[in-house]
């Protein structure tokens, strides 16, 4: 923990001195500020179409093209779990016409990787608005409630299948069942969650960890929901049970979606986008869309999303070791 906040202290340090030099300035400056945005702004989601991220990234980019008349574009770039757009987002020219959205991922690929291309200093987080409880579901054909589930398992080496490498789902699975259920079970990266649901519709894979992803695939019957790591259940898929009443207390694991800018962007605009972010999903019609989704709510400052992101490096970080799950 005092490493966490030395972490928070300097992150926030360099954002405030950021700002302090950037009220020094001209008008000019402020001018462009208030000018933002001009062009065609490009969203670069870190995974495939359908999934947890593009989803809400989708909708808030429809958002703002609505609120500022100019052009959004998605941009999936997936690959190393979400490194692959982390890494070319920060090394983008910070006039936020680049933005990243990313989940989880960002901050379990701290500990998870051994290397990457790119420092997370190199981007800031804009907002962290929507998160959502990991959920593990099944093929029909296979026991339908957790128990009966795991029973099976015992006798053989199951698979599961995820949004790939370093995702939340990845290891809050790899951590229950290596860690709290004692079962051997094989990941099965893909590119996106959508993808990994389907293989499991398709009885492909002996299950699915995802977010809200395989919700509507539960509702309609395609999948059987085993368990949500929420505090409380799903208003997605109400009929499955948490992971507590399935008789594992105290399991909870949430992922998230995030915005991200490189670091050197103005904290001005920062702002701006942070605060156009929360207007959207402050949005009575929006929130209700996106709570039917499964996706949870919260609004946050720009220094509340940066002192969140570091608390969830933390977090993820203890779970990862727990696994010991490494990627070179």
């Amino acid at each position: 923990m005092p490493n966490l906040s030395r972490k928070v202290a300097v992150r926030l340090g360099l954002a405030a001195l950021s700002l302090a030099l950037v009220g020094t300035t001209s008008v000019r400056a402020a001018e462009d500020v208030s000018k933002y945005p001009s062009k065609r702004i490009n969203i670069v989601v870190g995974f495939a179409a359908g999934g947890f991220a593009d989803t809400l990234a989708r909708l808030i980019g429809q958002k703002l093209q609505d609120k500022w008349g100019q052009t959004v574009v998605i941009d999936n770039r997936a690959g190393a779990g979400g490194n692959t757009a982390a890494k070319y987002v920060a090394g983008v020219e910070p006039d936020a016409y680049t933005i990243l959205a990313t989940t989880t991922a960002i901050a379990i690929n701290e500990t998870l990787y051994k290397q990457r291309d790119y420092k997370l200093d190199e981007l800031t987080a804009v907002a962290m608005p929507a998160s959502s409880a990991e959920s593990l579901a099944t093929h029909p054909s296979k026991p339908g409630n957790l128990k009966d589930f795991l029973a099976w398992a015992k006798d053989r080496e199951i698979t599961y299948g995820t949004a790939g490498v370093g995702s939340g789902s990845h290891i809050a699975a790899e951590y229950f069942f290596k860690v709290l259920a004692k079962v051997k079970a094989n990941h099965v990266p893909f590119r996106g969650g959508a993808l990994s649901v389907q293989a499991a519709v398709g009885n492909q894979i002996d299950t699915v960890a995802s977010s809200f992803g395989s919700a509507p695939q539960i509702v309609e019957g395609k999948l059987a929901g085993l368990a949500v790591a929420g505090t409380e259940r799903s208003v997605a898929m109400p009929k499955v049970p948490t992971y507590e009443e399935g008789g594992f207390k105290g399991f909870v694991a949430e992922s998230w979606v995030g915005f991200f800018l490189p670091s050197k962007t103005d904290p001005k605009i920062v702002d701006k986008l942070n605060g156009a972010i929360n207007d959207i999903i402050n949005d009575p019609q929006t929130k209700q869309y996106l709570t039917g989704l499964g996706y949870q709510l919260k609004t946050r400052s720009t220094a509340e999303s940066e002192k969140y992101l570091l608390s969830e490096v933390d977090n993820w970080g203890k779970m990862v070791k727990a696994t010991g799950v490494t990627v070179e």
